[in-house]
């Protein structure tokens, strides 16, 4: 089976997410989880240089998901990253935000994309 690093729409409307991640794995199955909602875009990174390239490069952003593999500098960085140059964008940090469970970040990014 080939891990998934993305699910990208063919609606250029959906909702643009960027996950956060630290596992080739999680992000496979994280990827999965989000994706079930319907029909969103999702780009997952393993890193945090990465994932702020990512941000750097894509047009639109709805969403950073913001995974538990990372620390609170990180974090922080992230966030600043996101504040300063995509003040629109909206974050998501499950195991800050709410607890951390499959069933918690599907809902979380259900409500954040309608």
């Amino acid at each position: 089976m080939e891990l998934l690093a993305e699910v990208v729409s063919k609606d250029k409307d959906a909702p643009v997410i960027v996950l956060f991640g630290g596992s080739p794995i999680r992000r496979h199955d994280v990827i999965k989880i989000v994706s079930c909602i319907g029909d969103v875009t999702i780009y997952g990174t393993l890193s945090e240089a990465e994932g702020i390239n990512k941000l750097r490069t894509l047009s639109k952003i709805d969403i950073v998901l913001i995974g538990g593999a990372y620390n609170n500098e990180q974090r922080k960085r992230i966030r600043a990253y996101v504040a300063h140059n995509l003040p629109n964008v909206k974050i998501t940090e499950p195991g800050v935000h709410y607890p951390y469970s499959d069933y918690n970040i599907q809902e979380n990014i259900k409500t954040m994309t309608k």
